[in-house]
Protein backbone atom coordinates (compact mmCIF):
# COMPACT_ATOMS: atom_id res chain seq x y z
CA UNK A 1 0.00 0.00 0.00
CA UNK A 2 1.32 3.51 -1.02
CA UNK A 3 2.98 5.60 1.89
CA UNK A 4 0.81 8.26 2.86
CA UNK A 5 3.61 10.45 3.04
CA UNK A 6 3.67 11.87 -0.16
CA UNK A 7 2.29 15.37 -0.82
CA UNK A 8 -0.96 14.93 -1.78
CA UNK A 9 -4.29 13.81 0.05
CA UNK A 10 -5.26 10.55 0.39
CA UNK A 11 -8.13 8.60 -1.68
CA UNK A 12 -11.73 8.01 -0.27
CA UNK A 13 -12.08 4.73 1.53
CA UNK A 14 -13.54 2.69 -1.19
CA UNK A 15 -11.74 4.53 -3.87
CA UNK A 16 -14.91 7.22 -4.31
CA UNK A 17 -16.70 9.87 -2.15
CA UNK A 18 -20.13 8.98 -2.67
CA UNK A 19 -22.63 11.47 -3.03
CA UNK A 20 -25.80 10.37 -3.38
CA UNK A 21 -27.83 14.49 -2.92
CA UNK A 22 -30.55 15.79 -5.15
CA UNK A 23 -30.55 19.60 -5.64
CA UNK A 24 -33.15 19.79 -8.99
CA UNK A 25 -36.33 20.13 -7.20
CA UNK A 26 -37.91 18.46 -10.75
CA UNK A 27 -35.94 15.86 -10.32
CA UNK A 28 -36.87 15.47 -6.43
CA UNK A 29 -40.88 15.68 -7.69
CA UNK A 30 -40.30 12.84 -10.40
CA UNK A 31 -38.01 10.30 -7.64
CA UNK A 32 -41.13 10.94 -5.09
CA UNK A 33 -43.48 9.57 -7.53
CA UNK A 34 -41.48 6.69 -7.31
CA UNK A 35 -42.61 6.09 -3.91
CA UNK A 36 -45.19 3.78 -2.41
CA UNK A 37 -45.26 5.50 0.77
CA UNK A 38 -44.34 7.98 2.72
CA UNK A 39 -42.54 7.02 6.80
CA UNK A 40 -41.82 9.20 9.15
CA UNK A 41 -38.41 8.89 10.94
CA UNK A 42 -38.60 8.22 14.45
CA UNK A 43 -36.09 8.34 17.06
CA UNK A 44 -34.43 5.55 18.61
CA UNK A 45 -35.33 5.72 22.34
CA UNK A 46 -34.00 3.98 25.62
CA UNK A 47 -35.85 4.22 28.62
CA UNK A 48 -37.88 6.85 26.58
CA UNK A 49 -35.09 9.42 25.66
CA UNK A 50 -33.96 9.70 22.22
CA UNK A 51 -30.23 7.87 21.55
CA UNK A 52 -29.85 7.57 17.95
CA UNK A 53 -31.87 9.56 14.87
CA UNK A 54 -31.48 7.56 11.65
CA UNK A 55 -31.25 10.64 9.80
CA UNK A 56 -27.63 11.66 11.12
CA UNK A 57 -27.07 8.09 9.03
CA UNK A 58 -28.58 8.94 6.31
CA UNK A 59 -26.79 12.40 6.33
CA UNK A 60 -23.47 10.83 6.51
CA UNK A 61 -23.93 8.20 3.93
CA UNK A 62 -25.33 10.41 1.12
CA UNK A 63 -22.68 13.21 1.97
CA UNK A 64 -19.94 10.92 1.86
CA UNK A 65 -18.52 10.77 5.45
CA UNK A 66 -19.15 7.00 5.14
CA UNK A 67 -18.12 6.01 1.66
CA UNK A 68 -17.73 3.45 0.09
CA UNK A 69 -21.66 2.42 2.07
CA UNK A 70 -24.16 3.83 0.20
CA UNK A 71 -27.59 2.76 2.26
CA UNK A 72 -28.62 0.97 4.96
CA UNK A 73 -26.75 -2.74 4.68
CA UNK A 74 -28.73 -5.77 3.41
CA UNK A 75 -28.54 -9.14 5.25
CA UNK A 76 -25.32 -10.45 4.14
CA UNK A 77 -23.75 -6.76 4.27
CA UNK A 78 -24.32 -7.23 8.08
CA UNK A 79 -23.19 -10.70 8.73
CA UNK A 80 -19.98 -9.39 6.75
CA UNK A 81 -19.40 -6.54 9.09
CA UNK A 82 -20.49 -8.24 12.48
CA UNK A 83 -18.30 -11.41 11.72
CA UNK A 84 -14.91 -9.93 10.25
CA UNK A 85 -15.41 -5.75 9.97
CA UNK A 86 -15.36 -5.76 6.46
CA UNK A 87 -18.02 -4.89 3.63
CA UNK A 88 -18.73 -7.24 1.15
CA UNK A 89 -16.65 -5.78 -1.15
CA UNK A 90 -13.73 -5.94 1.35
CA UNK A 91 -13.65 -2.97 2.78
CA UNK A 92 -13.03 -2.28 5.96
CA UNK A 93 -16.14 -0.79 7.68
CA UNK A 94 -16.65 -1.27 11.94
CA UNK A 95 -20.48 -0.78 12.52
CA UNK A 96 -24.01 -1.75 11.32
CA UNK A 97 -26.01 1.08 9.01
CA UNK A 98 -29.02 -0.09 9.89
CA UNK A 99 -33.17 1.81 8.76
CA UNK A 100 -34.91 -0.19 11.24
CA UNK A 101 -38.47 0.22 12.17
CA UNK A 102 -41.21 -2.20 13.94
CA UNK A 103 -43.08 -4.95 12.81
CA UNK A 104 -46.26 -3.21 13.04
CA UNK A 105 -44.85 0.01 10.64
CA UNK A 106 -44.00 -2.70 8.20
CA UNK A 107 -47.90 -3.95 8.00
CA UNK A 108 -49.07 -0.59 7.72
CA UNK A 109 -46.74 0.13 5.11
CA UNK A 110 -47.06 -2.45 3.14
CA UNK A 111 -43.53 -2.23 1.52
CA UNK A 112 -41.45 -4.72 0.26
CA UNK A 113 -38.10 -5.61 -2.03
CA UNK A 114 -38.71 -3.30 -5.21
CA UNK A 115 -40.53 -0.73 -3.41
CA UNK A 116 -39.52 3.39 -2.97
CA UNK A 117 -40.21 4.55 0.74
CA UNK A 118 -40.19 8.56 0.49
CA UNK A 119 -38.72 9.22 4.12
CA UNK A 120 -39.90 12.17 6.12
CA UNK A 121 -37.82 14.35 8.69
CA UNK A 122 -39.40 16.72 10.63
CA UNK A 123 -43.06 16.88 8.85
CA UNK A 124 -41.05 17.51 5.22
CA UNK A 125 -39.71 15.27 2.47
CA UNK A 126 -36.27 14.28 3.14
CA UNK A 127 -35.11 11.49 1.45
CA UNK A 128 -36.10 7.89 -0.54
CA UNK A 129 -34.96 4.36 0.61
CA UNK A 130 -35.09 2.22 -2.69
CA UNK A 131 -35.75 -1.25 -0.63
CA UNK A 132 -33.76 -4.06 -1.43
CA UNK A 133 -33.93 -6.64 0.56
CA UNK A 134 -36.39 -6.58 4.34
CA UNK A 135 -35.70 -9.02 7.12
CA UNK A 136 -35.46 -9.24 10.32
CA UNK A 137 -32.41 -9.01 13.31
CA UNK A 138 -32.71 -9.64 17.00
CA UNK A 139 -31.10 -6.51 18.19
CA UNK A 140 -29.44 -7.74 21.34
CA UNK A 141 -27.47 -10.07 19.17
CA UNK A 142 -26.36 -7.37 17.20
CA UNK A 143 -25.33 -4.82 19.90
CA UNK A 144 -23.04 -8.02 21.45
CA UNK A 145 -21.80 -8.89 17.70
CA UNK A 146 -20.52 -4.99 17.39
CA UNK A 147 -18.84 -4.01 20.54
CA UNK A 148 -17.53 -8.10 21.60
CA UNK A 149 -17.20 -10.36 24.72
CA UNK A 150 -14.41 -11.05 26.83
CA UNK A 151 -14.47 -14.77 25.95
CA UNK A 152 -15.10 -14.20 21.71
CA UNK A 153 -12.33 -10.83 22.32
CA UNK A 154 -10.50 -11.63 25.19
CA UNK A 155 -7.32 -9.33 24.22
CA UNK A 156 -9.01 -5.95 24.65
CA UNK A 157 -12.56 -6.23 25.84
CA UNK A 158 -12.50 -6.82 29.95
CA UNK A 159 -15.84 -6.86 31.23
CA UNK A 160 -18.83 -7.65 29.51
CA UNK A 161 -21.34 -4.53 28.09
CA UNK A 162 -24.67 -3.74 29.79
CA UNK A 163 -26.94 -0.98 30.26
CA UNK A 164 -24.75 1.50 31.29
CA UNK A 165 -22.96 1.46 28.04
CA UNK A 166 -24.78 3.97 25.46
CA UNK A 167 -23.43 2.47 22.50
CA UNK A 168 -24.83 -1.02 23.12
CA UNK A 169 -28.49 0.44 24.25
CA UNK A 170 -28.34 1.76 20.91
CA UNK A 171 -28.44 -1.18 19.15
CA UNK A 172 -30.39 -2.92 21.91
CA UNK A 173 -33.16 -0.53 21.23
CA UNK A 174 -33.32 -0.71 17.22
CA UNK A 175 -36.86 -1.89 15.94
CA UNK A 176 -36.54 -5.70 14.22
CA UNK A 177 -37.04 -5.09 11.01
CA UNK A 178 -34.45 -3.99 8.43
CA UNK A 179 -35.57 -2.20 5.34
CA UNK A 180 -31.85 -2.28 3.15
CA UNK A 181 -31.15 -0.35 0.14
CA UNK A 182 -29.66 2.79 -1.28
CA UNK A 183 -30.32 6.13 0.51
CA UNK A 184 -31.01 9.47 -1.83
CA UNK A 185 -31.21 12.81 -0.38
CA UNK A 186 -33.84 14.86 -2.35
CA UNK A 187 -34.57 17.70 -0.19
CA UNK A 188 -31.05 18.69 1.09
CA UNK A 189 -31.22 20.61 4.36
CA UNK A 190 -29.75 23.47 5.66
CA UNK A 191 -27.26 23.21 8.37
CA UNK A 192 -28.70 25.07 11.71
CA UNK A 193 -26.23 27.28 13.58
CA UNK A 194 -23.93 27.05 14.99
CA UNK A 195 -23.45 23.91 13.16
CA UNK A 196 -23.85 25.41 9.71
CA UNK A 197 -20.05 27.04 9.73
CA UNK A 198 -18.37 24.00 10.64
CA UNK A 199 -20.07 21.33 7.86
CA UNK A 200 -17.15 20.46 5.79
CA UNK A 201 -18.31 17.08 3.98
CA UNK A 202 -15.76 15.27 2.57
CA UNK A 203 -16.08 16.87 -1.12
CA UNK A 204 -15.79 20.31 0.84
CA UNK A 205 -13.44 19.72 3.16
CA UNK A 206 -11.01 18.75 0.27
CA UNK A 207 -11.56 21.50 -1.89
CA UNK A 208 -10.76 23.69 2.04
CA UNK A 209 -7.41 21.61 1.73
CA UNK A 210 -6.52 21.95 -1.49
CA UNK A 211 -7.22 26.08 -0.89
CA UNK A 212 -5.01 26.22 2.03
CA UNK A 213 -2.65 24.24 0.62
CA UNK A 214 -2.29 21.38 2.81
CA UNK A 215 -1.20 17.88 1.85
CA UNK A 216 -0.61 16.17 5.50
CA UNK A 217 -3.74 16.50 8.15
CA UNK A 218 -3.81 15.59 11.05
CA UNK A 219 -7.38 14.61 12.71
CA UNK A 220 -8.23 15.23 16.44
CA UNK A 221 -11.43 13.30 17.25
CA UNK A 222 -13.26 15.02 19.85
CA UNK A 223 -17.30 14.54 21.94
CA UNK A 224 -15.79 17.28 24.18
CA UNK A 225 -14.98 20.98 24.70
CA UNK A 226 -11.53 21.54 24.39
CA UNK A 227 -9.05 21.52 28.07
CA UNK A 228 -5.22 22.17 27.66
CA UNK A 229 -4.56 19.04 27.23
CA UNK A 230 -6.57 18.90 24.34
CA UNK A 231 -4.96 21.88 23.39
CA UNK A 232 -1.09 20.44 23.94
CA UNK A 233 -1.84 17.04 21.97
CA UNK A 234 -3.24 18.98 18.77
CA UNK A 235 -0.19 21.24 18.98
CA UNK A 236 2.36 18.66 19.92
CA UNK A 237 0.52 15.18 17.88
CA UNK A 238 2.68 16.19 14.79
CA UNK A 239 5.71 16.42 16.42
CA UNK A 240 5.91 13.51 17.49
CA UNK A 241 7.87 10.23 16.06
CA UNK A 242 8.45 10.13 12.55
CA UNK A 243 5.50 11.98 11.31
CA UNK A 244 6.84 15.51 10.18
CA UNK A 245 4.92 18.81 10.85
CA UNK A 246 1.64 18.40 9.50
CA UNK A 247 0.14 21.34 7.40
CA UNK A 248 -3.71 21.12 8.97
CA UNK A 249 -4.59 19.98 12.44
CA UNK A 250 -8.93 19.18 11.79
CA UNK A 251 -11.20 18.78 14.71
CA UNK A 252 -13.68 16.91 13.70
CA UNK A 253 -16.69 16.65 16.27
CA UNK A 254 -19.49 14.02 16.42
CA UNK A 255 -22.67 15.35 16.60
CA UNK A 256 -25.52 14.09 17.86
CA UNK A 257 -27.24 12.08 20.75
CA UNK A 258 -24.60 11.31 23.32
CA UNK A 259 -24.65 9.75 26.85
CA UNK A 260 -26.17 12.14 29.56
CA UNK A 261 -22.81 14.37 31.01
CA UNK A 262 -21.14 14.81 27.73
CA UNK A 263 -20.88 18.53 27.02
CA UNK A 264 -23.82 20.06 24.69
CA UNK A 265 -22.57 19.96 20.89
CA UNK A 266 -22.97 23.51 20.73
CA UNK A 267 -20.28 23.93 22.96
CA UNK A 268 -17.77 21.45 21.93
CA UNK A 269 -17.83 22.88 18.03
CA UNK A 270 -17.16 26.82 19.73
CA UNK A 271 -15.17 25.92 22.38
CA UNK A 272 -12.88 24.49 20.11
CA UNK A 273 -13.08 27.44 17.31
CA UNK A 274 -12.27 29.67 20.45
CA UNK A 275 -9.01 28.11 20.03
CA UNK A 276 -8.26 29.55 16.61
CA UNK A 277 -10.21 32.78 17.47
CA UNK A 278 -7.76 33.63 20.66
CA UNK A 279 -4.51 32.62 18.99
CA UNK A 280 -3.68 29.61 21.09
CA UNK A 281 -2.84 27.52 17.62
CA UNK A 282 -2.39 29.43 14.57
CA UNK A 283 -5.57 29.88 12.50
CA UNK A 284 -4.30 28.66 9.38
CA UNK A 285 -3.13 25.51 10.48
CA UNK A 286 -6.65 24.57 12.59
CA UNK A 287 -10.16 23.90 11.19
CA UNK A 288 -12.83 22.68 13.20
CA UNK A 289 -15.64 20.03 11.47
CA UNK A 290 -18.46 18.01 12.48
CA UNK A 291 -19.85 14.92 11.29
CA UNK A 292 -23.36 13.74 12.19
CA UNK A 293 -23.04 10.41 13.92
CA UNK A 294 -24.65 8.92 17.36
CA UNK A 295 -21.85 8.08 18.97
CA UNK A 296 -21.37 4.28 20.02
CA UNK A 297 -18.16 4.80 22.36
CA UNK A 298 -16.65 1.95 20.63
CA UNK A 299 -13.26 2.01 21.39
CA UNK A 300 -11.35 0.28 19.23
CA UNK A 301 -14.30 -0.32 16.60
CA UNK A 302 -14.99 3.31 17.05
CA UNK A 303 -11.55 4.41 15.81
CA UNK A 304 -12.44 2.65 12.46
CA UNK A 305 -15.46 4.43 12.06
CA UNK A 306 -13.28 7.40 12.80
CA UNK A 307 -10.35 6.99 10.16
CA UNK A 308 -13.69 6.11 7.60
CA UNK A 309 -14.78 9.82 8.01
CA UNK A 310 -11.48 11.44 8.33
CA UNK A 311 -9.68 9.59 5.11
CA UNK A 312 -12.86 10.73 3.01
CA UNK A 313 -12.68 14.16 4.47
CA UNK A 314 -9.17 13.71 3.25
CA UNK A 315 -7.21 13.69 6.20
CA UNK A 316 -3.77 11.30 5.98
CA UNK A 317 -2.89 10.84 10.21
CA UNK A 318 -5.20 10.48 12.96
CA UNK A 319 -4.21 11.07 16.62
CA UNK A 320 -4.95 7.99 18.54
CA UNK A 321 -4.86 8.70 22.81
CA UNK A 322 -5.75 6.70 25.85
CA UNK A 323 -8.90 5.36 26.28
CA UNK A 324 -10.20 6.97 22.63
CA UNK A 325 -13.95 7.40 22.27
CA UNK A 326 -14.38 4.88 25.26
CA UNK A 327 -17.21 4.93 28.25
CA UNK A 328 -16.61 3.30 31.14
CA UNK A 329 -13.87 0.23 31.78
CA UNK A 330 -14.96 -2.22 29.05
CA UNK A 331 -12.09 -2.00 26.57
CA UNK A 332 -8.15 -1.97 27.52
CA UNK A 333 -7.84 2.08 27.81
CA UNK A 334 -4.97 1.54 24.99
CA UNK A 335 -7.21 -1.39 22.97
CA UNK A 336 -7.31 1.29 20.27
CA UNK A 337 -3.56 1.27 19.98
CA UNK A 338 -3.28 -1.96 20.27
CA UNK A 339 -5.31 -1.95 17.15
CA UNK A 340 -3.28 0.37 14.91
CA UNK A 341 -0.20 -0.74 16.36
CA UNK A 342 -0.33 -4.65 15.72
CA UNK A 343 -3.48 -5.47 15.12
CA UNK A 344 -6.81 -7.39 17.43
CA UNK A 345 -7.06 -10.89 15.11
CA UNK A 346 -10.61 -11.76 17.15
CA UNK A 347 -12.01 -8.46 15.94
CA UNK A 348 -10.58 -9.12 12.16
CA UNK A 349 -7.25 -7.66 11.86
CA UNK A 350 -3.77 -9.74 12.15
CA UNK A 351 -2.09 -6.50 11.44
CA UNK A 352 -3.04 -2.95 11.78
CA UNK A 353 -5.90 -1.71 9.80
CA UNK A 354 -3.39 -0.14 7.56
CA UNK A 355 -1.87 -3.05 6.76
CA UNK A 356 -4.56 -5.06 5.81
CA UNK A 357 -6.12 -5.56 1.96
CA UNK A 358 -9.28 -3.31 2.09
CA UNK A 359 -7.67 -1.06 4.92
CA UNK A 360 -6.71 2.82 5.42
CA UNK A 361 -4.19 4.92 3.75
CA UNK A 362 -4.60 7.17 6.87
CA UNK A 363 -1.85 6.53 9.21
CA UNK A 364 -2.09 6.31 12.84
CA UNK A 365 -0.63 8.97 16.00
CA UNK A 366 -0.29 7.09 18.75
CA UNK A 367 -0.29 9.36 21.57
CA UNK A 368 0.54 8.19 25.00
CA UNK A 369 -0.53 11.47 27.66
CA UNK A 370 -0.07 15.04 28.01
CA UNK A 371 0.17 15.69 31.83
CA UNK A 372 0.25 19.19 33.64
CA UNK A 373 3.58 18.99 35.68
CA UNK A 374 3.41 21.73 39.01
CA UNK A 375 6.87 21.69 39.41
CA UNK A 376 7.61 21.84 35.77
CA UNK A 377 4.54 24.24 35.46
CA UNK A 378 4.57 23.11 31.99
CA UNK A 379 3.18 20.02 30.20
CA UNK A 380 5.29 17.28 29.74
CA UNK A 381 4.18 14.22 27.57
CA UNK A 382 3.91 10.91 28.99
CA UNK A 383 6.77 10.58 31.67
CA UNK A 384 9.29 13.20 30.38
CA UNK A 385 10.10 14.86 33.55
CA UNK A 386 10.90 13.61 36.48
CA UNK A 387 8.17 14.13 38.84
CA UNK A 388 5.94 11.44 38.15
CA UNK A 389 4.65 11.77 41.94
CA UNK A 390 3.18 15.19 41.14
CA UNK A 391 1.85 14.73 37.72
CA UNK A 392 -1.59 16.43 37.64
CA UNK A 393 -3.51 14.00 35.49
CA UNK A 394 -6.38 15.16 33.59
CA UNK A 395 -10.10 13.97 35.08
CA UNK A 396 -13.13 14.88 32.95
CA UNK A 397 -15.02 13.80 36.04
CA UNK A 398 -13.43 16.58 38.39
CA UNK A 399 -13.79 19.15 35.41
CA UNK A 400 -17.11 18.46 34.94
CA UNK A 401 -17.48 18.46 39.11
CA UNK A 402 -16.01 22.06 39.16
CA UNK A 403 -18.76 23.11 36.30
CA UNK A 404 -21.52 22.14 38.31
CA UNK A 405 -20.33 23.48 41.60
CA UNK A 406 -20.10 26.93 39.46
CA UNK A 407 -16.21 26.95 40.22
CA UNK A 408 -14.21 29.00 37.40
CA UNK A 409 -11.88 26.15 36.34
CA UNK A 410 -7.68 27.44 36.83
CA UNK A 411 -6.30 28.47 33.54
CA UNK A 412 -4.03 25.83 33.73
CA UNK A 413 -7.14 23.58 32.57
CA UNK A 414 -9.49 25.55 30.85
CA UNK A 415 -8.32 28.83 28.95
CA UNK A 416 -10.74 31.80 30.04
CA UNK A 417 -12.04 32.18 25.99
CA UNK A 418 -13.03 28.35 26.22
CA UNK A 419 -14.69 28.17 29.68
CA UNK A 420 -17.03 31.58 28.07
CA UNK A 421 -18.28 29.80 25.04
CA UNK A 422 -19.19 27.02 27.89
CA UNK A 423 -20.85 29.60 30.14
CA UNK A 424 -22.33 31.50 27.06
CA UNK A 425 -24.57 28.03 26.29
CA UNK A 426 -24.96 26.90 29.97
CA UNK A 427 -26.77 30.36 29.97
CA UNK A 428 -29.02 29.36 26.94
CA UNK A 429 -29.63 25.85 28.23
CA UNK A 430 -29.94 26.11 31.94
CA UNK A 431 -27.58 23.14 32.24
CA UNK A 432 -23.92 23.00 31.33
CA UNK A 433 -24.08 18.97 30.48
CA UNK A 434 -26.29 16.57 28.29
CA UNK A 435 -29.25 15.95 30.39
CA UNK A 436 -32.47 14.12 29.61
CA UNK A 437 -34.15 17.54 28.64
CA UNK A 438 -31.55 18.83 26.47
CA UNK A 439 -31.47 15.42 24.95
CA UNK A 440 -35.38 15.42 23.94
CA UNK A 441 -35.17 18.78 22.90
CA UNK A 442 -32.40 18.53 20.67
CA UNK A 443 -34.54 15.78 19.41
CA UNK A 444 -37.25 18.23 18.34
CA UNK A 445 -34.99 20.90 17.19
CA UNK A 446 -32.07 18.24 15.54
CA UNK A 447 -29.63 20.44 13.99
CA UNK A 448 -31.08 20.80 10.39
CA UNK A 449 -34.12 22.38 8.86
CA UNK A 450 -36.14 21.58 5.83
CA UNK A 451 -37.51 23.80 2.67
CA UNK A 452 -41.11 22.81 2.09
CA UNK A 453 -42.04 20.83 -0.60
CA UNK A 454 -45.25 19.37 -1.57
CA UNK A 455 -45.41 15.40 -1.48
CA UNK A 456 -46.89 13.88 -4.39
CA UNK A 457 -51.22 13.65 -4.08
CA UNK A 458 -51.10 9.44 -4.21
CA UNK A 459 -48.68 9.35 -0.80
CA UNK A 460 -50.92 11.77 1.35
CA UNK A 461 -53.82 10.05 3.21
Amino acid sequence: MPDVRIKTLPPPHGGKIIERVVRDPEMARKLMEKCSAVYDIKPTLFKGNPVRNVYREIMSVCYGFFSPVEGSMTKAELESVLDRRRLSSGWVFPYPILFDISEEDLKKLGVGAGDWLLLRLKGEPFAILEIEEVYKIVPEDVALRTFGTPEKNPEVVKVPFDQKHTGYNIYCSLNPIILAGKYTIINEPKIRPPFDRFWYPPKRSREEFEKRGWTTVIAHQTRNVPHTGHEALMKNAAYIGDIEPAHGIVVNAIVGAKRIGDFPDESIVEGHEIIHLAGYIKPERHLVTFTLWDMRYGNPIESLMHAVIRQNMGISFHMFGRDHAALGEYYDIYATQILWSKGIPSFGFEKPPYAVEGGFYIRPQNIAEFWYCPKCLEFAYSSNCNHKGIYSRYSGSFIRGLLSEGVTPPPQIYRPEVYKVVVKWWQKFGYPFNNEKYLKEREERLEVDLPHIEIPAKLKK
